[in-house]
């Protein structure tokens, strides 16, 4: 439901900001005149997703609300209360949840207004906690969900960051040295009117085409990040599908991890196969395993199994979904498919970062290296004229 914000007149004349949820603004409208407020100015706020200010995150959020639950507070007690620890737009929702709740929806109902906030499969998570009478246990295993998803994106970005960090210093002492302290070495060459080496007159031409034509460089990186975002918004799928079967199974790894924890947690929480195959289809993040599960929804309507259709997994994962189909176990399956892949996205990483580190010292060493020898061998040529 979207957000409007409004300026309004009270029946004593007073100017009234606020925010209000509403369908649309004629919607807005009518329920601030029920408030006795006249509208002057109403605008929708431009608002898609969940922002915590401070307080309460939605892993805390629900891991609080299911303390809560199962210790006998009444639902919309513990919403109530809840609203009461944090601030900003975490406690509108909050406080409008409560509202809706108060008015006879249930929780899930009152989430579902909200889904400019909550997800579809949380909502569909909690309307089935709900209808089985374990609502504190649906909420317990969504926060666990959500604090084991990011810890997974904090690793994905510690992961990135070192990498980004040492390739970004690296180029930036070689485009220093290239440009601040080769020049004024070279110079005292060209004075000198001594015969350069082929190695020497080559970093020259690199240096002088950095000082002097720099900005042709960072036009090139920049038309390079357009192109390659083009390329990538044209071809996404075929992108994704390479990434997701390329040789480094680390990427690999990490969208099955993400998409069978999803699955294990929607269908552990009674959400319909169906849905949790359709809730789940853009949970991995790769838009080639989003059009696969996509193709096999249809199968698994006219009863076939997941183990059946599902090609896209490596054989191990697929032998593992097989037997948890076999034993009648399929969330756990999925759940232990779901922690080896993560295991083994995380042993990929932590490889590459040890051979990352050396290669970029080696790379950077042999640049140097080649630098100290353009500039040694002309030295060298002097001596012998000296002589």
């Amino acid at each position: 439901m979207p957000n409007y914000k409004y300026l309004a007149y009270s029946k004593d004349g007073k100017e009234v900001k606020g925010k209000i949820f509403a369908a649309d603004s004629n919607e807005a409208i009518l329920l601030l005149k029920e408030r006795s407020l006249f509208v002057k100015e109403l605008a929708l706020e431009k608002k898609n997703r969940f922002t915590f200010e401070k307080g309460l995150g939605l892993a805390e959020l629900f891991s609080n609300l299911s303390v809560m639950l199962s210790s006998g507070v009444l639902v919309s007690e513990a919403i109530k209360l809840l609203s009461q620890e944090t601030e900003g737009s975490v406690k509108e929702v909050l406080e409008d949840i409560h509202s809706n709740i108060i008015k006879g929806l249930s929780l899930s109902g009152a989430m579902e207004i909200r889904k400019d906030f909550f997800p579809a499969y949380i909502v569909s998570m909690v309307r089935a906690g709900e209808e089985s009478g374990t609502l504190d246990l649906v909420l317990k295993n969504l926060s666990e969900f959500l604090e084991k998803e990011k810890e997974l994106r904090d690793k994905v970005t510690s992961s990135l960051i070192y990498p980004a960090f040492m390739i970004s210093v690296s180029f930036i002492l070689i485009f220093f040295v290239f440009v601040f302290v080769f020049p004024r070495i070279t110079t005292i060459f060209q004075e000198q009117k001594i015969p350069l080496p082929m190695i020497t007159k080559l970093f020259m031409g690199i240096s002088s085409l950095l000082f002097n034509y720099w900005y042709v460089l960072i036009l090139f990186f920049v038309a390079a990040f357009f192109g390659i975002k083009l390329l990538y918004s044209k071809k996404r799928r075929e992108v994704s599908k390479f990434l997701y079967e390329m040789p480094f199974r680390g990427l690999r790894n990490l969208y099955i991890s993400r998409l069978s924890r999803t699955l294990s947690l929607l269908l552990g929480g009674g959400v319909p196969i169906v849905k949790a195959l359709d809730y789940a289809k853009d949970a991995s993040g790769n838009q080639y395993l989003s059009s696969e599960l996509e193709r096999i929804i249809d199968d698994i309507k006219e009863g076939k199994k997941v183990s059946d259709v599902a090609t896209f997994l490596p054989p191990l994962y697929l032998q593992m979904v097989m037997t948890g189909e076999r034993t009648g176990d399929l969330v756990g399956a999925l759940y232990k498919v779901s922690e080896m892949s993560e295991k083994e996205f995380k042993k990929s990483v932590d490889g590459f970062l040890k051979v990352l580190e050396p290669s970029i010292i080696l790379i950077m060493g042999v640049v140097v290296g080649f630098m100290v020898i353009s500039i040694l061998l002309p030295i060298f040529q002097m001596n012998q004229v000296i002589r």
